[in-house]
């Protein structure tokens, strides 16, 4: 009979973050419970309470974990070159739709958050749109209303990560693109001179 391996304490912590991003994507904040996440990961409510302290600081500790993968992605996809020919808006969202395919559980905490969840969640969401909106401020700084421009390709991206969340068959990354750049081209060009 095989033995299974002891985990490490940060292998725990990331073992009890995973069952309860899990949890909270599929049912929402309100099906986590201390019990529930200890039955599903093996363990006795003690080793949550050792890890966590109490529920909302699970909760909390798996909102930040989530936030900053969420960010990693969102800055690799802003900062890396803009290729010949194609708008900074579309290319960004090009890298965020790969950040979105490879950590689509984290993405739908906050793209698509449950209700229920700790107020921290709906601080770092504010932080999050405060992030993208500066984004998009160096890009479209030179419209003559750059707020409007900011306003519209924010909900842009924002739509279009919801659809590749929720129907990614129907709308793969290529139609996504094609869109974006369609709508981009009218926020980013420049206004026209006025007489």
């Amino acid at each position: 009979m095989a033995t299974r391996r002891r985990l490490s304490g940060p292998e725990r912590r990331a073992q009890i973050l995973d069952v309860t991003r899990r949890i909270v994507v599929e049912q929402g904040y309100h099906a986590v419970t201390f019990e529930r996440v200890a039955a599903e990961c093996g363990v006795t409510r003690a080793v949550l309470y050792q890890q966590f302290d109490t529920l909302p600081g699970l909760l909390v500790a798996l909102i930040d974990r989530e936030v900053e993968h969420a960010f990693r992605g969102f800055r690799q996809a802003v900062t890396r070159p803009v290729p010949p020919g194609e708008d900074p808006f579309t290319a960004g969202l090009a890298g965020v739709l790969e950040a979105v395919d490879a950590a689509p559980a984290t993405w739908r905490m906050f793209m698509l958050p449950a209700e229920g969840g700790p107020p921290e969640l709906h601080q770092r969401l504010a932080e999050a749109r405060a992030v993208t909106r500066s984004h998009l401020h160096k890009i479209t700084g030179h419209q003559d209303d750059p707020d409007l421009s900011i306003r519209v390709l924010h909900a842009l991206a924002d739509e279009l990560v919801r659809l590749r969340l929720t129907e990614p068959d129907d709308h793969p990354v290529e139609r996504l693109l094609a869109q974006s750049r369609r709508i981009a081209r009218a926020c980013l060009d420049p206004a026209p001179a006025r007489d």
